[in-house]
């Protein structure tokens, strides 16, 4: 692995820490040895970043790990006399919480979307409005502002590039790993 993937790599792993620590939490209700299954989590973690793609989502990624350290650990419970939960009860619950997440995660995309919807131009607005809610053709639109197909489509690629960074940018600064 390269310095410039691992430098990412490591950047990944410390910005999903807190997610990793509060669904080993959510997993483990009551259950001893939340601080040793969160640092065998981190270690597969590490010693597994060759087998992970960069640009794929390493929240799934880093979930799948936690989830089976969990249970691993839980197993391990059970052998000593440990009451734990149902390995059946532990899947559903994980599956709800990755639900969970998911919803919260769009719900922030979602108000990030309307807040830099808001920043843009009145005309640039009327533009994705006719376009994307409206479903106006652009030929109709473009002979309703007397502008050319071929401007609108440039247009609309750019705010849409536009859109994706702001969103990004946002949703990266409320510290909400992907």
């Amino acid at each position: 692995m390269d310095d410039s993937r691992e430098l990412e790599y490591v950047k990944l792993l410390s910005d999903h820490q807190s997610m990793v620590r509060a669904y080993v939490i959510s997993l483990m209700p009551g259950a001893p040895g939340v601080d040793d299954v969160i640092q065998e989590v981190n270690t597969v973690l590490w010693v597994k970043r060759g087998d992970f793609e960069l640009g794929t989502s390493f929240r799934a990624w880093a979930l799948a790990i936690c989830r089976f350290q969990v249970m691993s650990h839980l197993r391990k419970l059970r052998q000593q006399r440990w009451v734990t939960l149902d390995p059946e009860l532990i899947d559903q619950l994980a599956d709800e919480l990755d639900e969970t997440i998911d919803a919260a995660r769009e719900e922030r995309r979602h108000k990030a979307l309307k807040d830099c919807i808001g920043k843009l131009r009145d005309a640039d607005r009327e533009l994705l409005v006719e376009r994307y809610w409206h479903k106006t053709r652009l030929q109709d639109f473009a002979v309703c502002t007397g502008r050319s197909v071929s401007a609108l489509r440039v247009t609309l690629f750019r705010l849409r590039a536009g859109l994706k960074r702001c969103i990004e940018d946002k949703c990266e600064n409320l510290a909400e790993p992907s």
